[in-house]
């Protein structure tokens, strides 16, 4: 067991990212809110050789935007907050970003949207993992995995918060796995 990447977390100390992002999106600030994540993760994204996944609002309001991280090792994660906007996407793609779907499992994280998205990476959401039906969950696990590498896409398990989680990610052939068992996030330079 060895760090594959990292993900960089936008937090606040008194707000949730999630309603941080929908009011963004509501009051059409995503652009204005990424610039200023982005400014942050720039300034730290060299720091390490590892791959640095990066979330990004699925409405991709100008992916031309990202432009500045091409070539360094960064996979951008399609959030599930909103439906993909596909056109969009394919100009990351020409870009030649790594792209994964992230939460899989969860709102717009449909199999639609695997179809359509083709990534390399699926994150699979925390709450298939820590699901209490057993053999459901490994079953499901199991089946993304083996569609996942018949497509040479890899499945990140996300939410593995014990022992046991990281045991069925594990033998159920997934191929990298994410949650506070193996790490908890960490604050590497204060909040803006």
């Amino acid at each position: 067991m060895k760090v594959f990447g990292f993900e960089a977390l936008a937090r606040w100390e008194n707000f949730r990212p999630d309603k941080v992002f929908l009011e963004a999106a509501k009051k059409n600030l995503v652009l204005e809110l990424e610039t200023l994540i982005l400014a942050e993760i720039c300034r730290i994204g060299k720091s390490t050789k590892k791959k640095t996944f990066i979330n990004v609002h699925p409405s991709l309001p100008d992916p031309y935007f990202w432009e500045c991280l091409k070539g360094q090792n960064v996979v951008l994660e399609i959030t599930e907050s909103d439906r993909i906007c596909f056109p969009s996407l394919n100009v990351l793609r020409d870009l030649g970003f790594i792209l994964a779907l992230d939460d899989f499992g969860t709102g717009s994280a449909t199999l639609e949207s695997l179809c359509l998205v083709e990534p390399e990476y699926i994150k699979l959401d925390k709450s298939l993992i820590q699901s209490k039906n057993v053999a459901s969950r490994d079953s499901l696990v199991m089946a993304f995995v083996g569609h996942a590498t018949r497509l040479n896409t890899k499945v990140i398990v996300e939410g593995i918060e014990n022992h046991e989680q990281l045991r069925a990610a594990r033998i159920n052939g997934s191929h990298y796995g994410q949650g506070y068992f193996l790490g908890k996030p960490e604050i590497l330079f204060p909040g803006f």
